[in-house]
């Protein structure tokens, strides 16, 4: 099947994907992860015992909230003699932001396709404002913070959710409507949620927590965007050029192909740019490190920045000269519950034209200490995406 053509078919499968968020479930029973095993963004380590700074700083936590570790130094060891395993997210259907590691016990959020309950994705539970362990830190802080989300929040959500699933589609047009990109900026789809849960939940700690965290619903929708794409290479057909992951792990930035899903294309990564939170702030950002990529692959985030001034003036002096057509050219066609974004990047497209497709991913400390630093863009080099249609194509032959 000529590419085109399986393009074609593969975005079809992409718009027939109706994501519905059913629940909050632990990794070691949403997608079986054993003891000591964590999971990261983007993809592999080529040695995971050395992680990258953040993502090191984020297991370091883990292994201390799992009861791995009585402090930092022994689960320095752990990590560092391979006791500890740490895993690409995406192999198991998990989709994580930033730096954030998933273990055993870490909640994730559910999404299933409404038409084929089987085809699932996850990602992170939020757990408010403030200190997160998607920020790459050592915060102590954020260990208590996990507690309360594992503890508290999940089963508050999970008994709502219990009356129905939520369709994120809607939500993300709400957002959309409200000035949201859905990714640098979700403030509209969260308040959407927030609403919709209101008649659900009777829990003011977590009606509270929804009201002071603007980005609550990222997360959600990264596992959406990751379920759609999903369906793009779940057809089979080789030659289709429709990218399905966009991720970095601190080390190197990667891409997968709806054609040849189970395999990574990497490059050294670089450094998202952009707004720093306080302008007094000197500390390196760390390389390109987070799943939430897939976002502005399926057609948001950076794509949608049109729709979303807030996000678009913030970005401003970051912005390539003319992105707001030329990131489209990139793209294919709209889903047709979005009409006027572009739709999901296309790897042929991007070494035709030679434009590098752009994604709103926050900027985080490379000392493993900082933390958030600020809004992000990020670049891709196309030549990344040449790499990987050498590749595809030697399949074909």
């Amino acid at each position: 099947m000529r590419a085109n053509d399986a393009n074609v078919l593969a975005l079809s499968r992409v718009h027939a994907v109706r994501p519905q968020w059913r629940g909050v479930v632990a990794a070691c029973d949403a997608v079986r992860l054993p003891d000591f095993t964590l999971l990261h963004a983007g993809p592999p380590f080529d040695d995971p015992r050395k992680p990258s700074v953040p993502v090191r700083s984020s297991a370091v936590l883990c292994c201390l909230y799992e009861g791995w570790a009585k402090d930092e130094a022994q689960a320095e060891r752990l990590i560092e003699q391979g006791d500890v395993r740490l895993e690409c997210a995406q192999a198991y259907g998990v989709v994580t932001p930033l730096a954030a590691v998933v273990s055993p016990r870490t909640m994730l959020v559910e999404v299933a396709d409404a038409n084929d309950p089987t085809a699932r994705a996850w990602s992170l539970l939020g757990s408010g404002a403030g200190p997160q362990i998607r920020f790459g830190s050592r915060d102590v802080r954020i260990l208590e913070r996990m507690k309360w989300r594992d503890a508290v929040l999940a089963p508050a959500l999970d008994e709502a959710l219990a009356r129905g699933p939520v369709d994120l589609l809607a939500l993300a047009r709400a957002g959309l409507d409200d000035g949201d990109d859905l990714h640098a900026r979700t403030t509209g789809a969260t308040a959407a949620l927030r609403a919709l849960l209101a008649s659900r939940l009777d829990h003011g700690e977590v009606d509270a927590m929804l009201a002071q965290t603007p980005l609550f619903f990222l997360t959600l929708w990264m596992a959406g965007c990751a379920l759609m794409l999903s369906a793009a290479a779940s057809d089979g057909q080789s030659a289709s050029t429709l990218v399905v992951a966009l991720a970095g792990n601190g080390e190197r930035v990667g891409i997968r192909l709806a054609g040849a899903p189970s395999r990574w294309v990497t490059a050294a990564a670089h450094a998202p740019e952009g707004p720093r939170s306080d302008p007094q702030q000197q500390t390196a950002a760390a390389l390109l490190t987070g799943d939430s990529g897939v976002i502005d692959a399926a057609g948001f985030g950076a794509q949608a920045l049109a729709f979303a001034p807030e996000s678009a003036q913030a970005f401003e002096t970051y912005l390539p000269a003319g992105w707001r057509d030329r990131q489209a050219r990139i793209h294919t066609g709209p889903h047709p519950a979005f009409d006027g974004l572009p739709g999901v990047l296309d790897a042929a497209r991007v070494v035709r034209e030679g434009i590098a497709p752009l994604a709103a991913i926050a900027m985080i400390g490379a000392d493993g200490h900082a933390g958030l630093l600020g809004r992000g863009l990020y670049a891709a080099p196309p030549e990344l995406f040449a790499r990987a249609l050498t590749r595809l194509s030697g399949d074909a032959v």
